[in-house]
């Protein structure tokens, strides 16, 4: 069977860190997607791309599956056929905190299941995601807190209020799976404890009011809780710029390159910011406008 499935990507993350030792994340899911399509014959239209290395293991660990359990024949031919079925695109700028591998594996794992009429859990998509780096979660809808290593933790927090995020980039890219795996990073995210768990309060009352100006401070408590793990120079100075043009707070990705303004859906004089910005930090570059979303993965029949 032939399926269109989609997930979206995050803009970093609203808070990162742990709470007695339980790492995990909140995540931001914007209107960015990556996109699988199922059942694909050649030929294929050159805005698809074959499987990424990350998705591709993904396809493969649900093919594995189906073989273990006996819904797939153990035939590599077969196998095989099945992969090169599947196809994925993505809008999410790769290398930057933007959940690109998450959500391609996401989307590759659904599409792969999909083909062979089985719908995945969240729950098994999670395990997938986690067998192949630390995850983002975005195929989850609305906002969760999420153990972003081991998945000890899948809590939902409700959906986000509508906010517009302007994306900017200090450049280079950052390996999710390196960077997580290098000497001393627990010792330094235990060290803002305190940070994350003011950050957490703010926002979940931020969630549950609707209101947009307290999920900024809880965002931006975090960003700057962060800046001995991941230095970005020009933070606090686009801080200061958003604030001059009533943002409600500075959203970063905590192991990425990209730092973003939160603001309300009505009224924001976004142009008259972006110009600021550029005029005054020429250094950081502009990348996107996004809004925020709840869908989490969604598929449908082509």
């Amino acid at each position: 069977m032939s399926y269109y499935v989609r997930a979206p990507g995050t803009c970093g993350e609203f808070l990162q860190g742990s709470i007695d030792g339980q790492p995990f994340l909140v995540t931001c899911p914007i209107n960015r997607y990556s996109y699988a399509l199922s059942g694909v014959k050649q030929p294929l239209r050159p805005y698809y791309c074959s499987l990424q290395p990350k998705a591709a293991l993904a396809a493969q660990k649900v093919i594995n599956s189906f073989v273990a359990e006996g819904t797939l024949p153990n035939s590599p031919a077969v196998q095989r056929a099945w992969r090169s079925s599947v196809y994925v695109r993505s809008d999410i700028a790769q290398g930057k905190g933007m959940a690109s591998s998450s959500a391609d594996i996401s989307v590759a794992a659904m599409a792969t299941a999909l083909a062979y009429g089985r719908a995945l859990t969240l729950e098994e998509l999670k395990e997938i995601s986690l067998s192949i780096e630390p995850s983002d979660a975005s195929f989850y809808p609305g906002v969760v807190q999420f153990d972003y290593i081991k998945g000890k933790i899948t809590e939902p927090l409700g959906k986000c209020p509508p906010m517009k995020i302007m994306i900017f980039d200090e450049g280079g890219e950052i390996d999710t799976v390196s960077f997580n795996a290098q000497h001393g990073l627990h010792d330094l995210i235990a060290e803002k404890e305190p940070y994350i768990k003011e950050s957490l309060a703010l926002f979940k009352e931020g969630i549950a009011t609707h209101n947009v100006s307290l999920i900024g401070q809880a965002a931006t408590l975090s960003a700057f809780a962060n800046q001995r793990i991941l230095h970005k120079p020009l933070l606090y100075a686009l801080h200061e710029i958003g604030n001059h043009f009533n943002s409600v707070g500075t959203i970063i990705a905590h192991s990425g390159t990209i730092m973003g303004l939160l603001f309300p859906t009505d009224g924001a004089p976004l142009a008259d910011c972006r110009a600021a910005v550029h005029q005054e930090l020429p250094d950081l570059l502009y990348l996107d406008t996004v809004e925020t979303t709840n869908e989490g993965i969604t598929f449908m029949k082509r």
